[in-house]
């Protein structure tokens, strides 16, 4: 099977993803605006991917927002949490993270880093938004040493790493 014969059944798969998102919504729209149903606040659809090449040369899909697709393909489903779009960049000695979370303020945002220091995990509740995420980091960091900043809507946390990256021993020629 060509890349392109695999791009068009990823293209197909998506495709019917959003025709039954735009379905939902629809079916939500009517139920909420009928007679007779008040004090329902409308539910919110937030989602969007990231297609990019992964090492081996084949498309990485990376889904976010609070719309997720069920195992069976068939149906999608609006939960209250939102998972940010997130963007991870590692650098000689940092790890550093930046998660896109409008809607809260800088006190609803609570972070986390495991004790192994190898995962973090975000949680923000603010009036009108929740956001979850755990990020496995690609190396374990030192959570004392941590920075973070919100501002316009974006969190950005920079973690220092705890283990450096050794090329091993030397090794003499003769």
């Amino acid at each position: 099977m060509s890349i392109f014969d695999e791009f068009e059944r990823f293209m197909r798969r998506w495709q019917k993803f959003f025709e039954e998102i735009e379905r939902q919504i629809e079916e939500d729209f009517k139920r909420l605006s009928s007679p007779g149903v008040s004090g329902g606040r409308p539910r919110y659809y937030y989602y969007g991917f990231e297609i990019t090449m992964g090492p081996d040369g084949k498309p990485v899909v990376r889904e976010f927002g609070n719309v997720r697709r069920r195992p069976d393909m068939e149906r999608i489903e609006v939960v209250d949490e939102i998972d940010p779009l997130t963007d991870i960049v590692e650098e000689d000695d940092k790890i550093k993270v930046v998660v896109d979370m409008p809607g809260v303020e800088k006190e609803d945002i609570k972070l986390y880093v495991s004790e192994d220091g190898r995962t973090l995990t975000i949680d923000a509740k603010g009036k009108d938004r929740k956001y979850h995420k755990e990020i496995r980091l690609p190396a374990a960091v030192d959570p004392s040493k941590a920075k973070a900043s919100y501002k316009n809507g974006v969190l950005s946390v920079e973690l220092e790493k705890t283990e450096k990256k050794k090329r091993g021993f030397e090794i003499k020629i003769d």
